[in-house]
């Protein structure tokens, strides 16, 4: 899975993302203006080797997303010199992994996201990895954890959600865990990048659609709230 030739394999598909289908009801803003990097970490856990992805979940000290679960990373600044190195400082900023041990592969296209910044996904391998390297910041982030990518790929573990806007995302849901939203789609995105045709699950196969919004029938005035002529309270 971690070998030179799905390395390649993995980054060539990462390079060429598909452009994401923009609902109409979601038109531009300025956030869209902002360049962010995250790191995609693929970690080799130390005993089992058992590959698993990293996450985080966001701060309640935020004030906007917190709580909810994200990749490490973070707005691009100009000390950065590139998206990845953006992606490794956010990195290091957030838990605490130094980005030597980080062997990056290479960063993907940049993904042009409805009302957030655009976001530059960075891959990249931590060998004998282990939490008890990691240093949290407490102010970002309130827990970091791994995901087993056996775990990603079971059918129980595989849904779907769909926004207000009409259209759908896929969530992985393991455990007490629910990834959604843009973290979601990242995961989904990078398997099938990563996986090798053969090793694709069906569950992951399904090409989730956007789905024209479901309008709810407007609300009935409630009789005893109608003004009419014949409520005593309007007789002059």
């Amino acid at each position: 899975m971690l070998g030179p030739e799905n390395r390649s394999r993995c980054m060539e598909k990462m390079r060429c993302l598909p452009a994401f289908p923009r609902p109409k009801a979601l038109g531009p803003n300025r956030h869209e203006k902002v360049t962010s990097a995250v790191l995609v970490a693929l970690c080799q856990e130390r005993g089992t080797h058992e590959v698993s992805l990293l996450y985080t979940r966001r701060s309640r000290h935020l004030r906007s997303h917190s709580f909810q679960i994200s990749f490490p990373g973070g707005k691009r600044d100009e000390h950065d010199a590139s998206d990845i190195d953006c992606a490794l400082r956010e990195t290091e900023e957030e838990i605490g992994l130094p980005r030597h041990r980080i062997d990056v592969w290479g960063e993907a296209s940049k993904l042009h996201l409805p009302r957030t910044s655009a976001i530059v996904p960075v891959v990249g391998v931590v060998r004998d990895f282990s939490f008890s390297e990691l240093r949290l910041n407490m102010e970002e982030v309130e827990e970091a954890f791994s995901v087993p990518l056996n775990s990603l790929m079971m059918p129980k573990s595989t849904r779907h959600t769909q926004f207000r806007s009409g259209y759908s995302g896929p969530v992985f849901a393991v455990d007490h865990y629910r990834i959604w939203g843009i973290t979601g789609y990242l995961t989904h995105l990078f398997l099938h990048s990563l996986l090798p045709p053969r090793l694709l699950p069906d569950c992951l196969k399904t090409n989730i659609k956007y789905i024209r919004p479901f309008k709810m029938p407007p609300k009935a005035s409630h009789p005893h709230h109608r003004q009419t002529a014949t409520d005593p309270s309007m007789r002059s």
